[in-house]
């Protein structure tokens, strides 16, 4: 993990823990009314003899066969045994009549936790709900997850940044894309910058913001083509390859090394195949594992799943389809070329498949696409 920061609980949406989060008070505080209408003690009928007011705790208490009006969440009197609903009770002459029985729509004390008891362990994503529950058990600001800051180099002379592709140029569909999905890992992209393919431009570049970003990210460039410069630029940054290639398609073309800072810290070098779904699959596979690692949350692990169709991987590589989940089945979505991003527009993930023929039912594991 990178570092720790306080924030405010409103600004905490979709950041990380970075410290165990317990609760601060028993929640809820105190035993409250889970409905409207009359809190009694002992038998009926009950005389009427006051009124609880939200929000306040009462010095009164009750006697036997005595109650008091309640509202929801207000606090239960001493010797309050149970809470019997407007709909349900009959009033009459200063007194009610209804059914009780001990404990019913009381909240108790500490019913959805102790003070001191564990919330959440560090590593967590903090959703709304999660923020909701921080808030309710007394938090006002949490300790945060540093995010990793990113920088993104798109290579590739033959990419046009607007309007329709002309001249042989290739439209960019991955400047638009990837920056927002490595925000939605939890990562901090501050620069995303267009590079020629020119080996000594890419170094100058890199080294220029090398001190200021925790994770190196290119597109394109990464086979052993005359203009394919990311493993001359590996090689002259002193780089220590961790993945050279993988047999799996999309994405065979990934690249993950590790380049040293100045100030000696390790820095992950990811690049990216550049067609579209090979990009696309390699972050899924290595980029958002590695943003975890670096967020201090726990290891991804793909879930089981089965195949909803039979499909057919290349000899000695696995695959990585794009497609949706029908229950715990996986039905490919198509447009399953390299190039092709249709598919992966209408997908909610990646099945991962191993080699070989595979029928309907056999097994597989799933990486999901965040939405």
């Amino acid at each position: 993990m990178l570092g720790t920061e306080l924030l405010p609980l409103a600004h905490a949406h979709g950041r990380v823990l970075a410290k165990p989060a317990y609760s601060l008070c028993d929640l809820p505080a105190f035993a409250t009314s889970s409905m409207d209408g009359w809190v009694v003690c002992g038998k009926g009928p009950w005389k009427i003899v006051g009124e609880v007011s939200t929000g306040r705790l009462t010095d009164q208490s009750l006697s036997e066969s005595e109650c008091m009006r309640i509202a929801t969440g207000g606090v239960i009197p001493a010797e309050g045994e149970s809470v019997v609903p407007w709909e349900d009770a009959e009033e009459k002459d200063g007194f009610i009549q209804g059914h009780s029985q001990e404990g019913q729509n009381i909240r108790p004390a500490g019913i959805e936790s102790n003070k001191d008891e564990l919330l959440f362990d560090s590593g967590t994503k903090l959703s709304p709900p999660r923020i909701g529950l921080l808030a309710a058990t007394g938090h006002d600001e949490v300790a945060v997850a540093s995010r990793p800051r990113v920088v993104i180099f798109f290579l590739g002379d033959e990419l046009l940044h607007s309007g329709v592709p002309r001249e042989g140029s290739i439209r960019d569909s991955l400047g638009p894309q990837l920056p927002a999905l490595l925000e939605d890992y939890g990562a901090r992209v501050v620069s995303a910058q267009f590079v020629k393919d020119d080996l000594e431009l890419l170094i100058s570049k890199i080294n220029l913001i090398l001190e200021d970003v925790d994770m190196v990210i290119t597109t394109g460039g990464t086979a052993d083509g005359p203009r394919d410069f990311i493993k001359p630029a590996i090689a002259r940054l002193e780089g220590n390859y961790v993945i050279d290639r993988v047999k799996v398609r999309p994405g065979y073309h990934v690249l993950l090394a590790k380049i040293s800072s100045a100030q000696t810290r390790e820095i992950p070098f990811l690049a990216l195949p550049g067609n579209p779904q090979s990009a696309l699959a390699a972050l899924t596979s290595f980029g958002q594992p590695i943003i975890n690692s670096l967020l201090g949350m726990a290891k991804v692990v793909p879930v089981p799943i089965e195949l909803g169709e039979t499909i057919q991987t290349p000899e000695g590589f696995s695959r990585l389809i794009p497609g949706n989940l029908e229950g715990n089945r996986f039905v490919s979505s198509g447009y399953l070329g390299s190039a092709m991003l249709r598919g992966v527009a209408q997908s909610t993930g990646f099945a991962l498949i191993d080699p070989g023929k595979h029928a309907v039912g056999a097994a597989a594991r799933w990486l999901p696409l965040p939405l």
